[in-house]
């Protein structure tokens, strides 16, 4: 009897444990999701199909595939287990782990799993690092990094990369919502003109707010309204100079830039 107790015990106890060890890969896999801005795909990629081959999260999906399906393994091997259809088990194993991979992701622990994670694993690297890397291209107009300084009217500022690089930015192209987030500080993705290896000066065409979202919990910047309104006549320029019109894709990040969409 001790025998049989103990096994049907250990087959849920692997059951549950691989389904809450799924549970923490589907926090890491909503946090990666969260934290790619899909909308610049236009921008970083030649198209969608590469940007989705370096974004998606394939790690944490093959670990969470793999720690549901030993879930459903044990489960099904424990006293009753037979007795549930196996979609119903398969089912509860998957819901489970996703209710509960929600519930840590909103309490920030799915960044804190991708932090810790870090380069161990061959061929990963963590998706805030490897999307840095698409915005250290400023060859192809690409820039992303800590604004320093800036004018007063937001109109030029200096850029620190993520290599620890100082960039001359100029801003006569921006308008709002790239002065709001020029004004707003911190860290920054900028679409430009590209420029040599040699040159330390970067003419902005767009800037976009680089936010970590660690939580359901979080929001969006919120453009300062002092700013715009100080503004006003840059805001209410109908199209930027030719020199940006001139990069690509200027359309669809002009609609980016605009709508938010």
């Amino acid at each position: 009897r001790w025998e049989f107790l103990f096994k049907n015990y250990s087959f849920w106890t692997l059951g549950v444990l691989s389904v809450a060890l799924g549970a923490f890969a589907f926090s890491a896999a909503l946090f990666e999701v969260a934290n790619v801005d899909w909308r610049l795909s236009v921008a970083t990629h030649a198209n969608f199909f590469n940007f989705f081959l370096a974004a998606a999260p394939f790690l944490w999906i093959f670990i969470l595939m793999l720690f549901i399906l030993v879930g459903y393994v044990n489960i099904r091997r424990t006293k009753h287990g037979y007795r549930y259809p196996l979609a119903v088990i398969a089912l509860g194993a998957v819901l489970t782990s996703l209710t509960l991979g929600s519930g840590l992701y909103a309490t920030g622990l799915g960044g804190e799993l991708e932090e810790a994670v870090g380069d161990h694993p061959p061929f990963y690297r963590p998706i805030l690092i490897e999307e840095r890397s698409w915005w250290l291209a400023p060859e192809k107009g690409l820039l992303g990094g800590q604004i320093v300084s800036r004018a007063s009217d937001a109109a030029s500022f200096v850029l620190r990369d993520f290599n620890g690089r100082a960039w001359e930015v100029e801003g006569g192209d921006l308008h709002g919502s790239d002065l709001a987030a020029v004004a707003h500080g911190g860290v920054v993705r900028i679409v430009g003109v590209p420029t040599t290896a040699t040159s330390s000066v970067f003419h902005a065409c767009f800037v976009f707010p680089w936010k970590t979202y660690d939580s359901f919990l979080d929001e969006p910047l919120v453009p300062f309204p002092v700013i715009i309104a100080s503004t006003s006549e840059r805001n209410a320029a109908p199209a930027r100079t030719d020199i940006c019109r001139g990069i690509r894709p200027y359309e669809q990040l002009r609609t980016i830039d605009e709508t938010g969409l």
